[in-house]
């Protein structure tokens, strides 16, 4: 495989430089760090005591079937928290203006059971420089079962995606989780890995070393310590991968696999872009439920979707007023601003993207 032939976008305009130093001036007059809040660390502190406290009540309380499946379910919530709300802020370095710190958390991806190595690369490298550009951006590839782009090959099966998704969406975490070495190969094949040497073995060895610990505490220590049968444990490890896998495919595709766009901006991508990259990520974004605090609070500011692409390095604690600026910005220089003003509506915008792309004669 040949290293990536990168799409170029146009130079800045007045608008991102104007953009740029509005955002800048707000920190400095405010006089506030662009790094996490101290609110944020306590909930960064509430859902992985909920995870792992949650984990911990399934092994030592002894519980009935039921109730172990209703823990796992919370698991699984909180994993979709810690991903979005935690390590998510951390890879981009906006959780702490303290790289240790940063690095620490960003390996709770890991200890998860995904590689946090494969995830920059994947999601700050390729989603956020080229998003929604088909074949650069692979959130936007959908391979196999799903249709996210009008180039993609269309199957016989993406005439029903609207209706499966709900099932297949829920895998998203265990496709990761099997899917890190092959991945970590290709991306070395593309440069962006640029390892070499004892560098590489050390960090297949991490991928080793955390895919077991992983499989450790949720495989064989429930199978050391519960009074369950093997096929029960894998359930509830399932249940919990399922659960996080749905909502973190969900959040996503709320934001950029929706009706609303220009489904141009999805095809084959070659040369220059019409847009600026500033302006691009306005186009091939979208925020939704902007309102809604505790939405905000559980998926890490995504739902500020636009306001995170345009500023992945700040931390979500301070999208709300960016949010405010970066709006004000765009209409003073006749950009439109995307946005949902309900989950509801985001939803069903992206049902009807599905059906779409999977009917052609309905696009």
């Amino acid at each position: 495989m040949s290293k990536i032939v990168l799409p170029k976008f146009k130079s800045a305009t007045d608008f991102s430089r104007e953009l740029r130093t509005n955002v800048e001036m707000y920190f400095r007059e405010s006089k506030i760090s662009k790094f996490a809040t101290p609110s944020l660390k306590v909930k960064a502190v509430i859902l992985l005591t909920t995870f792992f406290g949650t984990y911990f009540a399934i092994l030592f309380l002894g519980l009935s079937a039921w109730p172990v499946l209703f823990l796992c379910v919370l698991m699984g919530l909180a994993k979709a928290g810690i991903g979005m709300g935690l390590m998510h802020d951390a890879n981009h370095g906006s959780f702490s203006k303290n790289k240790t710190v940063n690095n620490i958390f960003g390996h709770t991806a890991d200890i998860l059971g995904v590689s946090s190595s494969n995830w920059i690369n994947q999601h700050n490298r390729l989603h956020h420089t080229y998003t929604n550009i088909y074949e650069h951006d692979e959130d936007v590839h959908g391979k196999g079962l799903f249709r996210f782009a009008k180039d993609a090959p269309r199957n016989k099966i993406h005439k029903f995606q609207h209706v499966y998704w709900a099932f297949f969406y829920g895998f998203l975490t265990l496709g990761w989780f099997f899917a890190d070495f092959t991945k970590y190969r290709e991306y070395r094949k593309k440069g962006l890995n640029k390892a070499k040497g004892l560098q590489i073995v050390k960090e297949y060895g991490e991928m080793v070393f955390f895919k077991l610990v992983f499989l450790t505490y949720m495989i064989v220590i429930p199978i050391v310590f519960l009074d369950f049968a093997f096929w029960q444990v894998l359930i509830g490890a399932f249940v919990v991968e399922f659960v996080a896998g749905w909502i973190l495919a969900v959040i996503f595709s709320l934001a950029h696999v929706v009706d609303k766009f220009d489904l141009s901006n999805h095809d084959k991508f070659n040369g220059t872009s019409e847009d600026e990259w500033t302006v691009h990520q306005i186009h091939n974004t979208f925020d939704f439920a902007v309102k809604n605090k505790v939405l905000t609070w559980y998926c890490g500011g995504l739902n500020y979707q636009v306001i995170h692409h345009l500023f992945p390095n700040v931390s979500h604690a301070h999208y709300p007023k960016l949010y405010e600026i970066v709006k004000e910005t765009a209409r003073k220089h006749g950009i439109n601003y995307q946005e949902f003003t309900t989950f509801r509506e985001a939803f069903i915008s992206h049902l009807v993207f599905l059906r779409k792309l999977g009917n052609p004669q309905l696009a």
